[in-house]
């Protein structure tokens, strides 16, 4: 099978994320340009801050576009800085203007991001580096204005850890836990579909053609992208925390049970037709189809439990 979904699927992926934060947004352009005018020293210093901070970062966040680029697990990173921006400034704008109470013990959240990100400058561990920057700006947010404003900012900034790739062997063991489950699953149906086949590792069998089940295709990204877009949907909703925690888990569930299908779906195509139509079209039809299919189920799982979503 063709590794990995391509960037623009990604983009399909997260056009509910889009959609679904645009309904939570009703402050008003009028409201948004009085908060500009009142906390324009505030702008400044963060245009500042962002500066300093992108020169110290500057190799870290190469390796996160290099990776948004390149790993077909987070294809969807570029769009987390964006909506955690978005909800960021939602957030801000609707709290007025905004009093400068710093808070000292944020010096010490600071300090450990700084040691985090040299540390994993020298042990060569980037996703460490890259995760340090998450202690770096909550530092600074609360030494700079206290906890009032963290509190506004604390989801957009741990939305942050969506777009950071862990280690690549640990990536690696999840993705081949998942592989294994998505062929072992998707070949029990099919054989319980009447359709004779056989199974040697990663590798499906049939009649006529062999399809092989590769790490990109262990629905490793729907599971991440979808997890990001869950906790993002369960965020806006308004119901109890335990209701909220199980939809996350459910979004883990769907979007496993979605890349079963999505090869059961294609092993029927190859066991009619040939491998090649198989891994043609139908590949890349089904990826974002059933990712799009699996968060409809959250949706209506959500309104099962009796979530809604914020006014």
């Amino acid at each position: 099978m063709h590794p990995g979904t391509p960037l623009v699927f990604a983009a399909l992926h997260w056009f509910a994320a889009a959609y679904v934060y645009g309904l939570s947004i009703s402050t008003s352009a009028s409201i948004s340009k009085r908060w500009l005018i009142m906390n324009y020293k505030l702008l400044l210093l963060l245009l500042a801050i962002g500066i300093g901070i992108g020169i110290l970062y500057l190799n870290v966040m190469t390796w996160l576009v290099n990776n948004w680029l390149n790993n077909p697990f987070y294809s969807h990173g570029f769009l987390i800085p964006a909506i955690a921006a978005l909800i960021a400034w939602k957030n801000l704008s609707s709290s007025g203007v905004i009093e400068k109470q710093p808070y000292k013990p944020g010096f010490g959240i600071l300090s450990l991001g700084l040691a985090l990100l040299v540390l994993g400058y020298f042990k060569d561990i980037p996703s460490l580096s890259a995760l340090s920057f998450l202690f770096t700006i909550s530092g600074l947010i609360l030494y700079l204005y206290g906890r009032a404003v963290m509190r506004s900012l604390i989801f957009p900034v741990a939305f942050l850890i969506f777009a950071i790739p862990p280690p690549g062997v640990l990536l690696d063991k999840i993705a081949l836990l998942m592989q294994t489950i998505a062929v072992t699953y998707s070949t029990l149906i099919i054989t319980q579909l009447g359709v004779p086949v056989e199974r040697i590792g990663a590798e499906i069998h049939l009649r006529n053609s062999t399809l092989i089940v590769g790490l990109p295709c262990s629905g490793m990204n729907s599971v991440i992208a979808l997890l990001a877009l869950s906790v993002l949907f369960v965020y806006l909703l308004r119901c109890k925390w335990y209701k909220k925690v199980t939809l996350v888990f459910a979004a883990i569930f769907f979007a496993i049970f979605a890349n079963i299908l999505r090869i059961v779906f294609l092993i029927l195509i190859a066991n009619s037709y040939d491998e090649a139509t198989a891994t043609g079209f139908f590949h890349t039809l089904f990826s974002p189809l059933l990712f799009i299919i699996a968060f409809l189920f959250l949706i209506l799982f959500s309104i099962v439990i009796g979530c809604r979503i914020r006014g």
